[in-house]
């Protein structure tokens, strides 16, 4: 990199747009100039700390979502690529970004597609989709390289799936089943009515007797007297002992060992009990050089994806379809439904997702090395090659009567042989 004057590094002419304005003691570096009405902007400069809706303004005018944004002041926001670190850093980070963007074809540039926009604000970035935590955000979690963009989690997966970015554990979070906010609220409750208005109480045994109760009950007149029998108590340890505590409810007087522990939504106010709280889990992201081959050569979007996290599925489904074609090998492939998923859920969601690692296990075990499995948002999916019809449902009923026997509950299962072309619509379908 070529250094100019005042250790600014040397840049093809860009267009830079600062908001609201330049300050007068503001130098910025040899190449760069500010955008006329017209022009194209290759950085957005923020010279203070402006509001969120003025951020969106610039973004809505701006209209390229891969554009740099730095800040001369400090600023943590998801938008902003360089900030409180100085201006001259400000500038650099601005060149290196868009010295990467240049880099890239046309095709992945001025790309609409979310997937493309993501790698390209991985690979101009430099960096990783490194998420972070976020008390600010519903979902307690952000990805800051992925800037405006929306679903970031969703599409990170379907990459992941295509082998253009490998993952790695983050963390794992729960969230409402009702709004899917991570906002909760973990507390004790009362076993009865749910109430959060508990308090904890002493428990006094009485030796003479053997009688235990709440110590309220005990005292009497600045002293202690046995309920039972009538006896005053006086001395700890002689007379009697107190071997624990219970938890009283406030609200209804209800009285048990321990309180029970509960969830309260933060954002919806929904309740719901442990067993109902289903958790998510978060990955950090990094290209792939299947990835970083997409970018730079812009392979084809309709194409299989390729490398060690390729989507074994679809892989071995084109596969046998050029078999099909070739050879008039036939292939089936059947969907797998649960009649009694909404059922099971309701009533126990850990013991349902549970209960699917369980499925996905049984149908491996039953299937052959060839066959595939794919989990959707409704069920799995199973590719037979080489197989007809009768022999394929003879194989699935042995799998159902597998899974019938490590599962604790009956989950419905259902399948059906589906025809080649219904195949994409379940590829499309949210697990």
């Amino acid at each position: 990199m070529l250094m100019g004057v005042d250790g600014f590094a040397l840049t093809p002419t860009a267009n830079f747009l600062a908001y609201p304005r330049l300050h007068d003691e503001c130098r910025y570096p040899p190449g760069w100039k500010l955008a006329g009405r017209g022009e194209p902007i290759d950085a957005v400069v923020l010279t203070v700390a402006v509001p969120d809706h003025a951020l969106r303004t610039i973004l809505g005018h701006v209209g390229d979502p891969l554009v740099p944004i730095v800040s001369l002041v400090p600023d943590d926001r998801q938008c902003i690529d360089a900030a409180g670190q100085g201006e001259q850093f400000a500038w650099e980070r601005a060149y290196a970004i868009q010295a990467r963007l240049r880099e890239l074809p046309v095709s992945i540039r001025h790309s609409a597609a979310p997937e493309d926009l993501l790698l390209a604000r991985v690979y101009s970035r430099g960096q990783g989709l490194a998420p972070v935590h976020d008390p600010g955000s519903r979902d307690l979690v952000r990805y800051p390289v992925a800037g405006p963009l929306e679903n970031v989690s969703e599409l990170a997966v379907g990459l992941d799936n295509k082998g253009y970015l490998t993952r790695r554990f983050f963390d794992r979070l729960f969230c409402c089943p009702q709004c899917r906010s991570a906002h909760l609220s973990v507390r004790e409750e009362c076993h009865s009515c749910r109430s959060a208005n508990i308090s904890e109480e002493v428990v006094v045994h009485h030796f003479q007797c053997a009688h235990e109760a709440p110590e309220t009950q005990f005292r009497s007149h600045g002293g202690f007297k046995c309920p039972k029998c009538a006896r005053p108590l006086r001395h700890i340890g002689l007379d009697y002992d107190k071997p624990g505590s219970i938890s009283r409810c406030d609200d209804c007087g209800a009285i048990n060992d321990k309180p029970a522990v509960g969830f309260k939504c933060m954002d919806c106010g929904a309740h719901h009990a442990p067993d109902q709280v289903p958790a998510r889990t978060w990955y950090s992201y990094s290209l792939t050089a299947a990835g970083q081959r997409r970018l730079l050569h812009g392979a084809d979007r309709a194409g299989l994806p390729a490398g060690p996290g390729a989507d074994r599925f679809r892989l071995l489904l084109e596969h046998t379809r050029k078999e099909q074609r070739e050879f008039g090998s036939p292939f089936q492939v059947a969907n797998i439904s649960f009649a009694n998923r909404d059922a099971i859920a309701a009533r126990d969601l850990r013991l349902w997702e549970q209960s699917m690692q369980l499925v996905g296990d049984a149908l491996h075990s039953a299937l052959r090395e060839v066959d595939a499995v794919r989990e959707h948002a409704e069920g799995f999916l199973i590719l037979m090659p080489r197989t007809g019809p009768h022999d394929a449902a003879r194989a699935l009923q042995q799998a159902s009567a597998r899974i019938r026997d490590v599962l604790k509950v009956d989950p419905g299962f259902r399948f059906t042989l589906i025809e080649d072309v219904a195949i994409e619509g379940l590829f499309n379908r949210r697990a």
